[in-house]
C-alpha cells in the first residue's frame, strides 16, 4: 500500500462526512447542493432532448411517406418576374427573401404598369375640391377685341361652378380668389397644399392669335413639346417667383403615380361634358383633347389637378357670347357635369 494514500484516506472520509452533514443541513433548509442540483438539470434535459429527437424522426418519416397524399403538404409555385419561378421545394421565407431584394425601379415600373387607378385600389374619396379663377388683379390674362378680360370670366365661372357644386351638401368647395385680386402662382399653389384638398380645377380662357377658330382643351402636368403649347405655358408661367433652386423641389413630384393617374381621368371627365354640350349649339369649335403641359401650378399643387381652357377668347363669336351671363351660368353647368362624373367614379367604389 502506498504510504501517501494510506495517509491521504483519512481526509478523505472526513471530508465525505463533512459533506453529507452540510447537504442535510442544506436540505432541512430547502436547500440543495448545487453539484446535484446541476446533475438532475443536465438529465432532464438530456432526456426531453432525446424524446423531441424521436418525435422529430417519426414526423419525418410519417410526412416523407404522405406528401403525395395529402394536397395540403404540397407547395405552390410563384412566379416572381425578375427571378424566374420557384420550385415547389422552396418555402415561403426564400419567397419573401426574394420581394425584399426587388429594387425602387421595379416598385416603380409596377405602379407605372397597373391598369386599375392606385386611388380605387385604396378606396381613396374627394371631399375637398378647389376651383381656381385664372389671373386677377393687375394680371388680366387674355384680352379680346371687344375689351373683355379673361379674368373677368374665369371669375364669374369658377363662382357659378362653386354655387353649382355646393348644392351637393356632401363636398367642402373652396376658391383660391373670390374677387379681382391678384394672386401669384405661388399664392394659388399654398393655398390648395394647406388645406387638406383633394381635387383642383384651375379655369382659364384660351386666345389664339393666329387662329380665330374657337377650341376647348384641358391640361395636366406633363412634358410637351408642342411649340403653340409652349408658348401659352410661357405666358401662364411668367409671372412666378421661383429660382432654380426651389423649381428642382418642385420637379421631384412628378413622379407622384397617384396624382397623374386622377389628373388625367379629371381631365378627361371635364373636356368631354365641356366640348360635346357647348357642340351641340356651336358646330365650329375644335375638340383639342386633353394634353399634357408643364404648367408650374399643376405642377406645385399636392393633389389631382387640372387647368381648362373653356374657350376661346380670340374668336370673334365666342367673345361676344361670353358676355352674356346665361352662356357663363352654362359653361358653369358643363364643367359641373364633368366634375360630378369624376367624382361619381370616385366615391361610389
Amino acid at each position: 500500500m502506498n504510504l501517501f494514500s494510506f495517509k491521504k484516506r483519512p481526509v478523505q472520509i472526513k471530508r465525505t462526512i463533512l459533506r453529507g452533514v452540510y447537504e442535510e443541513n442544506l436540505r432541512m433548509m430547502g436547500q440543495e447542493y448545487s453539484y446535484q442540483k446541476r446533475q438532475r438539470i443536465i438529465t432532464t434535459i438530456t432526456m426531453i432532448g432525446s424524446m423531441a429527437l424521436l418525435m422529430m424522426t417519426a414526423y419525418l418519416v410519417f410526412n416523407h411517406s404522405s406528401l403525395h397524399k395529402n394536397p395540403f403538404h404540397q407547395y405552390k409555385k410563384y412566379q416572381i418576374s425578375d427571378s424566374g419561378p420557384l420550385s415547389p421545394t422552396e418555402d415561403f421565407d426564400r419567397l419573401s427573401s426574394r420581394l425584399s431584394r426587388s429594387t425602387p425601379s421595379q416598385y416603380q415600373s409596377f405602379l407605372n404598369n397597373l391598369q386599375t387607378p392606385i386611388s380605387r385600389i385604396f378606396g381613396l374619396k374627394v371631399k375637398t375640391i378647389i376651383i381656381d379663377p385664372g389671373h386677377g388683379g393687375r394680371d388680366p390674362g387674355a384680352i379680346g377685341k371687344l375689351g373683355t378680360r379673361e379674368k373677368d370670366i374665369t371669375l364669374d365661372i369658377g363662382r357659378k361652378l362653386r354655387k353649382r357644386l355646393n348644392r351637393y351638401q356632401t363636398y367642402k368647395v373652396l376658391m383660391t380668389r373670390e374677387d379681382d385680386i391678384h394672386l401669384s402662382l405661388e399664392d394659388r399653389i399654398n393655398f390648395a397644399n394647406t388645406r387638406q384638398a383633394d381635387i383642383y380645377i384651375s379655369i382659364h380662357v384660351n386666345y389664339i392669335p393666329s387662329r380665330p377658330t374657337n377650341v376647348i382643351e384641358t391640361y395636366f402636368f406633363g412634358p410637351n413639346s408642342d411649340k403653340n403649347t409652349l408658348s401659352l405655358v410661357e405666358q401662364e408661367n411668367k409671372g412666378t417667383q421661383y429660382t432654380l433652386s426651389d423649381f428642382k423641389d418642385i420637379i421631384q413630384k412628378i413622379g407622384n403615380t397617384i396624382k397623374t393617374q386622377e389628373s388625367n381621368l379629371l381631365a378627361l371627365c371635364i373636356q368631354k361634358s365641356l366640348f360635346r354640350n357647348i357642340s351641340k349649339h356651336h358646330r365650329d369649335i375644335e375638340d383639342w383633347g386633353v394634353r399634357k403641359a408643364p404648367f408650374i401650378v399643376l405642377l406645385g399643387v399636392d393633389i389631382p389637378s387640372v387647368l381648362s381652357e373653356v374657350t376661346c377668347l380670340s374668336n370673334h363669336l365666342e367673345e361676344k357670347k361670353l358676355n352674356q351671363e346665361h352662356y357663363r351660368e352654362e359653361i358653369a353647368q358643363f364643367l359641373e357635369e364633368g366634375i360630378v362624373v369624376y367624382l361619381n367614379q370616385k366615391n361610389s367604389k
